[in-house]
This record gives structure tokens, sequence and C-alpha cells, in this order.
């Protein structure tokens, strides 16, 4: 259908009278042949409203799924269908139908102008879509433009592991124009301005919510417009309590099993403390392998020192008590050892180089008689050295069995005593700043 254009006067100021055009009437649209031939005179390279006011851009985001959150590289990946609704007047057609819209292919969407928009804390975007036909480009009879994509992208997250296990993370996502400053684009959130699936399930962490704000600055070429939206991440702590936890307190409590072992036994005793520090310090370097290398100290990093203190500390429990016990066995053995020799050598100080004595008056009989009595005497002494020796170091084991003993009772109740006094204070500061489910 032809368009039919009317002629009116204006007058000026100083009374002159202007004839002026309207502009013409938005083109009727039966089809979409005839919509594309607005694209004929179309030149994308201009924004709407090119010598009037900034652009006003909305956005809104749904969030598909969030995945692949690293904490050693801090990034994650998102998938999300990205909206942005603007007016190009332009685009203004008469409608053939009611509620009828251009539904423009997306081979089009190359000819059409669109706002300048990129992520501004992307690490990555190599990822394709396994369709080419992944966005969307509607339009309304008042030139209202709806622009839709389907992104996958990698961002990046700073995080902080102070509270780790027990921590949350914040993680950001920062989009605006590259090009366009606020005199010709002007961007603002749609709300809701963020839309979730439901279904999004995270095996180590909980999505607590989202924000968004604005994050626009000046810069030293003007002033650049800036939309943030930030979602929250709670870690889930049941791995943690179940796979670092318990065992490592279960290693602590089977430390103190060597209290009721005797310090006799050293081979026991030493056999199961080695391998009760060697398994913490195993498990306490599985526990930094999956984050980065940081100069500051984690939750878990002061539980896992704790645990090897305390494994550490019962092997040296077991080293001071069989020291004292050896040490005051052999100290006993050798003073009585010392006193036997000495009386031993004033009773046989009468004997000369292994020359008996003899009076000149005895007879030969005597002589035999006192040298088996003095044979029968030597044999007397060295069989009362001998149950000296053998006394002494029963007297002496026994006070050493003693004083071990009494290390060992003291440390049954001085390790599990101060061990559960850490866990009540460890627990109630971390869990009480803990914002998650266990």
């Amino acid at each position: 259908m032809p368009t039919t254009t009317t002629r009116a006067e204006t007058t000026t100021p100083s009374g002159t009278q202007v004839a002026t055009t309207p502009p013409p009437a938005p083109p009727e649209m039966n089809s979409m042949r005839d919509f594309y031939r607005i694209l004929e005179t179309y030149d994308m390279r201009i924004r709407p409203n090119d010598q009037g006011p900034g652009v006003h851009v909305l956005m809104q985001m749904y969030v598909e799924s969030i995945a692949s959150i690293s904490e050693i590289s801090m990034d994650y990946v998102i998938t999300f269908y990205f909206r942005m609704w603007w007016n190009d007047p332009r685009f203004r057609f008469t409608p053939t139908q009611p509620n009828q819209t251009a539904q423009l292919h997306v081979a089009a969407r190359s000819l059409v102008w669109t706002p300048d928009v990129y992520f501004l804390n992307e690490k990555d975007a190599g990822y394709r879509a396994s369709s080419a036909f992944t966005s969307l480009l509607w339009v309304w009879p008042n030139g209202d433009i709806l622009s839709s994509q389907k992104k996958t992208l990698k961002n990046s997250c700073p995080m902080d592991f102070r509270m780790y296990p027990f921590d949350a993370q914040f993680c950001k996502i920062q989009l605006g124009p590259y090009g366009m400053t606020t005199d010709d684009l002007v961007i603002e959130w749609k709300e809701p301005a963020v839309e979730t699936n439901p279904g999004i399930e995270l095996p180590e962490y909980v999505i607590d919510g989202w924000t968004w704000t604005s994050c626009g600055g000046n810069y030293s070429i003007g002033e650049f417009g800036c939309n943030q939206a930030t979602f929250k991440l709670v870690r889930s702590v049941g791995y943690y309590i179940t796979q670092t936890y318990v065992p490592s307190a279960l290693i602590v409590a089977l430390s103190w099993l060597t209290f009721w072992i005797s310090p006799l036994q050293a081979p026991a005793r030493v056999a199961l403390g080695i391998t009760t520090v060697l398994t913490s310090t195993t498990l306490t370097s599985a526990t930094r392998s999956s984050i980065p290398r940081f100069s500051y100290i984690r939750a878990i990093d002061i539980w896992m020192l704790v645990c090897t203190i305390y494994v550490f500390t019962a092997l040296v429990e077991f080293a001071a008590a069989h020291h004292f016990s050896r040490r005051k066995q052999e100290s006993q053995i050798s003073n009585q050892m010392y006193k036997n020799k000495d009386r031993r050598r004033k009773k046989w100080a009468f004997q000369t180089n292994g020359i008996l004595k003899v009076h000149p008056f005895q007879n030969e009989k005597d002589v035999v008689t006192d040298g088996k009595d003095k044979k029968k005497e030597n044999q007397d002494v060295e069989e009362d050295f001998d149950e000296d020796v053998a006394q002494a170091m029963a007297e002496s084991d026994e006070r050493g069995q003693m004083i071990a003993a009494k290390i060992d009772l003291m440390s049954k109740i001085f390790f599990p005593a101060t061990f559960i006094l850490f866990n009540i204070i460890y627990w109630a500061v971390y869990m009480g700043s803990y914002e998650g489910k266990v």
C-alpha cells in the first residue's frame, strides 16, 4: 500500500510561515519481506537517535548452569541467556495483525545495530554452541527490539580461603559497553536482573542468592556504564568432615593407644607412633593439593597442624618414658655392681697373685682342707654377687616402671582432655560463622 504525506505549515517567532513535511508513516508489514525492505536503507553503523540522547538499554540474564568452579585457577564456567531491550525508531512499522512482531533470522543480526557490550571479567570465551541458531532478534511495531543470545563463558572469580572449608565465595559477572560512553549508551538492569534454573546443583557449593548493581566509573577517556551481578557460593562442609576431619581425629586417637602399651615394648610403640605421624603428614599434604599456595593460614590448616602436633607429641612421650626408665635401671645396676665388686676385693685381700699363703706349722691335710674351704667361700661370694645383681635389677626395673606408668597415666588424661577442649573452641568459632549447612 503506498504511503501518503501531508503538508503542514508552522509559524516561526518572526511570524513567517514555513512549510514542513512530517515524517512518513511507518510502512505496513504484511510479511517479513516488507520488513526486510527497511534494511535496504538501514545503516547499522549509526546508533538509534544519533542526534539525540543516548540509547537506553535494559539487560537481563537467565542462568542455565554453573560448572567447573576451580579454586586453583580461581574461575568458573557459566552458561546463560543474555537479553537486551532497546528502541530503534527506524524499525517502526504498522502491524496488520494483532500482536504482530518481526522475528529476524540469525543471519540478519549482523545487519542491525546492537550495543557493543562485553564482559569485563571474562577469561575465556572459546566455547562453541552445539548449534549456530543460538540467538534471536525480535522487533515490535513501535521499534522496541529484543536481543537474546546463549553464551558460555569462563569468568575470573577471586577467592579468599581464610575460612576454608567454612568459606563463602562471591563471584561476579561484570558487563558494559566497550566503545560507547554514557553520552551514547546508558545500560541498566531490568528487574529481576538475574533468573536462575531451579535445577542447578553444584557438587561442592550451594548458590545462596544473587545481587545486582551498577559498577560504572569515570576513566581518562570518558564515563562508561557497567552492570554487575554477584552470586554467593557457600561451600558444603559435609565432604570435609567425612574425608578430613573425622579421619584426622581418629589418627590422633590411634596415637594415644601407645599409652596402654608397656614402655619396654619399644618396637610396638615406635611402629605405631611413626605410622600415625606419617599418615597425618600425608593427609595434611592431600588437603593442600586442591587449592593454591597462600601465605595466610586457613581454618583447615589450624586443625591439621594441631592434629600433627598431638600425634608427634605422643611419640615424644614414649621416647621420654622409655628413656627415663632405662636410665634409672642402668644407674641402679651400675651402682650395685660397683659396691659388690668393692666388697669382694676387700674380702679377698689376703690372696696375692693367686698364691695361697700357708702357716709353716700347718700340715698338708690342713692345707688341703683350708683350700677347699676357700674355694667354697669363693663360690658363695660369686653366688651372693649374682643374687645382689638380680635383686638390684629387679628393684631398679620396678622403679623405672613406676616412673613410666606415671608418665603414661598423666598422658592418658592430658591428651584427650586438651584435644576435646580444642575441639570445643575450634567448632564453636568456625561453625558460628559458617553460613551453610552440614
